[in-house]
């Protein structure tokens, strides 16, 4: 599950979207949900990774300035599923995602993310 801040703390049924509430966010819906895993994304603060029994794992935005958020969420699905598709961790395929994320929100408008971007937003170039 991959919902933003204010769908994850309206889902749990909190009203404050912000830490530390954000984190009882993650714990609840990760037990309403019986999911392995709810990543949050948290806008301009990155995302958080819940997962059972554990504290979150907090991945800070790779991109200091965001130009347009459109398709960010989607390109964080994307990315995430070609990561666990090729084997990767859900840490790995956080991290991969943030990446990819942070070169869309660098763009205007609906944008991809071709292989090169990803491979320099990675090696942080």
């Amino acid at each position: 599950m991959k919902p933003n801040r204010e769908e994850a703390a309206d889902a749990a049924g909190i009203e404050d979207p912000r830490p530390p509430t954000l984190r009882a966010a993650g714990e609840r819906l990760l037990a309403r949900w019986q999911a392995g895993a709810v990543l949050i994304s948290r806008g301009e603060e990155g995302m958080a990774l819940f997962k059972p029994g554990g504290r979150p794992a907090e991945f800070p935005p790779s991109r200091a300035k965001s130009n347009d958020v459109t398709g960010a969420g989607d390109t964080v699905l994307a990315a995430c599923a070609l990561a666990l598709g090729a084997g990767g961790s859900l840490e790995e395929a956080t991290l991969l995602a943030n990446h990819a994320a942070g070169v869309v929100v660098g763009k205007i408008g609906t944008a991809t993310v071709s292989a090169e971007e990803l491979r320099a937003a990675v090696r942080g170039a």
